[in-house]
């Protein structure tokens, strides 16, 4: 049964309004102030479906869109932030790997940039990067100790022209966003024809996401959507994109931030870990993991290919 603040989706792939339940929510008090952030999240709230006509996996019912939007510009992410230099150093990781599809110069446009890691990882290495991200906290807080190129606003609200960028990347945002078919057909139209999307989401297929199940650690309120290798690749067809390839997705962050996400599965641990890391003076220490995330590489059609080497 739905609440007030709650509303009934149909499938965003498809439209069909069939679906079987195959994750029921434990939790189901939460405030979405609290939970709608780039490292927020509870565990056990939602009612997970899966669309039996295309195979979408998504949150139904969910908070309403408006709701959405309004928490993610409202919140203060400061575990986000305290990950800084890990972030920075997978983004620029992340920033020479891109050129094995694309490479400088060109526009980019970071789409849900958070703090503007990726996009000052972009500029260091040649690109014309700006990005765009929801949460006003995040926006200010990047343009003061990361880039000064962050606009404070969804993509629509940013009203860039037609073809306006050679590259978008969307890093672990998606999966946020109410209205994924909308979101990507957004990207196409600020895209030129021939232009690179990047599009990084926890994979519903992955390996870790098979083997844990219900447990999986990307199951948390702050996602609406749970996309496959095979879902993504039907959403990127039908908003005009050719797919060119997937590739799993590493990353690097300090362990003592991991630590602190891990509170979000076990606080009681999470507390022991830390303790236990700063007694060893191992909290910097960085750490590269796979936590079952994969990259897919999208052209818009229309244009050349690419113009890697």
């Amino acid at each position: 049964m739905t609440t007030a603040c709650e509303e009934t989706v149909p499938c965003n792939l498809c439209g069909s309004t069939a679906y079987r339940v195959i994750i029921t929510p434990r939790v189901t008090e939460i405030d979405p102030a609290t939970v709608m952030s780039a490292s927020g999240g509870i565990r056990g709230t939602q009612r997970i479906v899966r669309c039996t006509e295309c195979g979408l996996v998504y949150v139904n019912p969910r908070l309403r869109s408006a709701a959405v939007v309004e928490a993610y510009q409202q919140a203060q992410d400061e575990l986000y932030v305290q990950g800084a230099a890990g972030r920075m150093q997978t983004f620029a990781r992340c920033a020479r790997q891109l050129e094995r599809w694309r490479r400088p110069p060109g526009r980019l446009l970071d789409v849900g940039c958070a703090a503007g890691f990726f996009v000052k990882a972009a500029c260091e290495r040649g690109w014309d990067a700006c990005g765009v991200e929801p949460c006003a906290w995040l926006a200010a807080w990047g343009r003061q100790h990361v880039t000064p190129h962050l606009h404070a606003a969804t993509l629509p609200e940013a009203h860039f022209p037609d073809a306006s960028f050679d590259v978008v990347t969307m890093w672990d945002v998606l999966e946020h966003m109410p209205d994924p078919l909308s979101a990507l057909r957004e990207c196409a139209r600020v895209l030129k024809p021939g232009g690179l999307l990047l599009v990084n989401f926890p994979d519903f297929s992955s390996l870790s996401a098979r083997l844990t199940g219900r447990h999986w650690w990307f199951l948390l309120s702050n996602h609406l959507y749970y996309f496959t290798r095979r879902t993504m690749r039907r959403y990127l067809e039908q908003t005009g994109f050719a797919v060119r390839g997937f590739r799993v997705h590493w990353q690097v962050l300090p362990l003592g931030h991991l630590a602190g996400i891990f509170h979000i599965y076990s606080p009681g641990l999470a507390r022991l870990g830390t303790r236990m890391l700063n007694a060893l003076h191992m909290t910097n220490l960085p750490i590269a993991y796979c936590a079952g995330q994969t990259n897919v590489m999208a052209i818009k059609q229309g244009g050349p290919a690419c113009n890697a080497k």
